[in-house]
């Protein structure tokens, strides 16, 4: 399988582990000047290993740091394997069955001949199990050999593994991703028309309690059809109930006899066309109120016109009912409208767009009407004269119905095609005296600090025109931390390990 690897490797001429803010040492570790730190990354972890110049028949101890990428926090059990081999197919390995504590191994090794050595580090474990390769590890022949670095001054930030532990952190790669233009435009939830239904009496009455003992609640889902409330019909109701019926059938058989009569050259076309008008009229009242009531031994039965939950109710037990009153609101959001106001100088964005992201506060995340089942409906034929918009609607699917009818959103209206940009996440950049800035994790504890020039902003990432470069790992959870840590190392959190 395909694994991707980022390598970054230091070679440091200051007190080896010179990084971290502490005087004092781990317990009995000596730090020797000449030092190499690595910082390398997997799929499954990173590996933040420090080590001192290493010299033939000389213990070296390897300071091996190891983090769980699924979560970034310290790996905290396994058996590490440590397999060192030069080009002559020497070998030195050492085995520890688990880590002095969590996230640190300290291997110490000897090695009987000098030369540039492979390490192959293996680790076996419930939490992770990976194989890290670690090129280029010198190996001299005695200490004159080891060459001499002047001392040079850091501006990076030191951060420790053992904080970045403590806190939610984490780190990507700056890659390129495709990004679409937008224009930002303020919205509103509507619902679809055909999900969204007012019931109202067809009838007058009284709301007896004895007949609705399971009366519906608000929030309850109900089916087409079903019976919403019972009602006792006054007698002028039954008897335009019956009217109205008596009226439809009486139609429909007219308007059969007229047929029959026509197919015999009894009556004229005019008389078959009054008989059907008639019929028509009839029939589309009679349908509307049979669409609404059923006859039952309560008298009338109000039924759900859609699939949907009950919104609101308009009345109480024991209530007079009106012809026309209205009863409940029946609402299924499962299907959605977007008003989006695009402002008048962005016309023809919104004619050219047929796609559009949005943002509800309250629902974390990025909505997209193409990622929901959705399309562009229409755009309005007129500007709205109060705010100087021109409506723009679009159609989605609700994702878990959690978007609620009447919520506002910052709309962005997708505009030209996707590109591909150098981007990172918006969770990546800090507002800092009003300039966008991110840090990069230059090695494993040790950070620089970048003002950035940002573009576009799309599926919550942010076009980088300036200030980052490609494969380098900018931080994405913990910014914050590392920008504390730079402005007073005593205002981190935790002070770590200390070398």
């Amino acid at each position: 399988m395909f694994r991707t690897t980022y390598i970054i490797l230091f070679s440091v001429a200051l007190t080896f582990f010179g990084a971290c803010s502490n005087e004092q040492e781990h317990e009995g570790e000596v730090h020797e000047h000449g030092g190499t730190s690595v910082t390398q990354y997997t799929d499954s972890t990173e590996i933040f290993m420090e080590y001192p110049a290493l010299v033939v028949n000389q213990d070296a101890k390897f300071l091996v740091h190891l983090t769980d990428l699924k979560n970034f926090k310290a790996v905290t059990q396994g058996i590490l394997t440590v397999e060192l081999t030069n080009g002559r197919g020497t070998k030195l390995s050492l085995t520890e069955d688990k880590p002095v504590r969590d996230g640190i191994y300290t291997p110490i090794l000897k090695f009987a001949e000098p030369g540039n050595y492979t390490m192959n580090i293996t680790l076996k474990g419930k939490q992770v199990s990976d194989n890290i390769v670690v090129n280029d590890v010198t190996v001299y022949s005695n200490e004159n050999e080891i060459p001499h670095e002047e001392e040079a001054a850091s501006s990076s930030i030191s951060f420790l593994k053992e904080q970045q532990w403590k806190i939610d952190f984490a780190n990507e790669p700056v890659v390129k991703r495709k990004l679409q233009q937008s224009v930002l435009a303020t919205g509103e939830i509507k619902p679809k028309p055909e999900y969204f239904s007012k019931v109202v009496s067809p009838i007058a009455g009284i709301v007896l309690n004895k007949n609705n003992y399971n009366l519906k609640s608000i929030g309850t889902f109900v089916k087409r059809g079903e019976v919403l409330l019972n009602i006792s019909p006054s007698v002028d109701a039954s008897g335009n109930i019956q009217k109205i019926k008596s009226d439809y059938l009486l139609a429909k058989s007219e308007y059969e006899r007229a047929k029959n009569l026509f197919e015999k050259k009894a009556v004229s076309q005019k008389r078959l066309d009054e008989a059907m008008f008639d019929f028509e009229s009839k029939q589309v009242g009679y349908n509307s109120l049979t669409d609404q009531i059923k006859i039952t031994e309560n008298g009338y039965s109000i039924v759900a016109p859609i699939d949907g939950y009950i919104e609101m109710i308009n009345f109480n037990l024991g209530d007079q009912i009106n012809s026309g009153q209205e009863l409940f609101t029946v609402i299924n959001p499962n299907r959605l409208f977007l008003k989006a106001n695009v402002p008048s100088t962005q016309i023809e964005a919104a004619v050219n767009s047929n796609n559009a992201s949005f943002f509800i506060e309250g629902i974390n995340g990025e909505f997209r009407i193409s990622d929901l089942n959705g399309k562009k409906l229409s755009v309005a034929a007129g500007l709205d004269a109060a705010n100087r918009t021109i409506p723009v609607y679009f159609e989605f699917t609700n994702p878990q119905n959690k978007i609620k009818i009447g919520m506002y959103a910052e709309v962005y209206i997708k505009v030209g095609e996707e590109k591909e940009y150098i981007a990172i996440p918006e969770s990546a950049i800090i507002d800092e005296d009003g300039l966008h800035t991110a840090y990069v994790q230059a090695e494993g504890e040790a950070f620089e600090k970048r003002i950035l020039k940002t573009g576009i902003t799309d599926r919550g990432y942010v076009q980088i025109l300036d200030g980052l470069n490609e494969g380098e790992r900018v931080v994405t959870q913990g910014a914050y931390q590392v920008r504390l840590a730079a402005l007073s190392p005593e205002s981190a959190i935790g002070q770590g390990h200390v070398h």
